[in-house]
């Protein structure tokens, strides 16, 4: 194929990907309800017609901004857990914090994230389920060949992951956020290799 030919195919990529992350510092900027399509397509610098060629409404472009996120925020779990000279236990803490650092950023970042939270649950709410679900997998599988860890690796798992989530809420900043983390990854896994070690 030529290169002229793939010219208007990445065209087409690179207006997408214009409208997703326009659309999304929008959302933030704005909040949901005051998002248009006409201020995507202008913030975005496409046509009206371009950007309905993609989406039919706003609430499909919605989805594609959570869908999006959702793939960031596993490829940044999947990187933290490949990281190949951290000890695992060190992994499993700096994947649930890869995990919740954007979220935080996002809540302190935009007075809309009440907003957005409600409606990414009411509409994208399977998007995130089946994100929990694979982020818990990936934290299961990686514990798979740690004696102490791999016997009850789907428990740990979820109360790392749930227990991290909660906690990140609460916290006053990013640093302490993650300070916090830290120290509750490091003993939730230490108090689970303790009692693995007990007659």
């Amino acid at each position: 194929m030529s290169s002229t030919a793939q010219n208007p195919v990445n065209d087409e990529n690179a207006r997408y990907k214009r409208v997703i992350r326009a659309a999304e510092e929008l959302f933030k900027k704005v909040g949901f309800r005051a998002v248009t399509m006409e201020l995507v397509a202008r913030e975005a610098d496409v046509a009206k017609a371009t950007l309905y060629s993609h989406f039919k409404n706003k609430d499909e472009l919605f989805l594609a901004v959570c869908a999006r996120m959702a793939g960031i925020l596993r490829a940044s779990v999947e990187q933290a857990l490949m990281k190949p000279d951290a000890p695992l236990d060190a992994r499993l803490t700096e994947a649930v914090i890869a995990k919740q650092r954007p979220i935080f950023a996002l809540v302190r970042g935009s007075a809309h994230a009440a907003e957005l939270f409600t409606y990414t649950h009411s509409m994208a709410g399977e998007i995130f389920t089946e994100l929990d679900t694979a982020i818990l997998g990936m934290l299961q599988a990686a514990m798979a060949d740690d004696p102490e860890l791999a016997p009850n690796a789907k428990q740990i798992a979820r109360a790392l992951y749930f227990g991290s989530g909660e906690l990140g809420r609460r916290s006053e900043n990013a640093a302490e956020m993650e300070a916090e983390l830290c120290a509750f990854g490091a003993t939730h896994l230490a108090g689970v290799r303790r009692l693995a070690k007990k007659p």
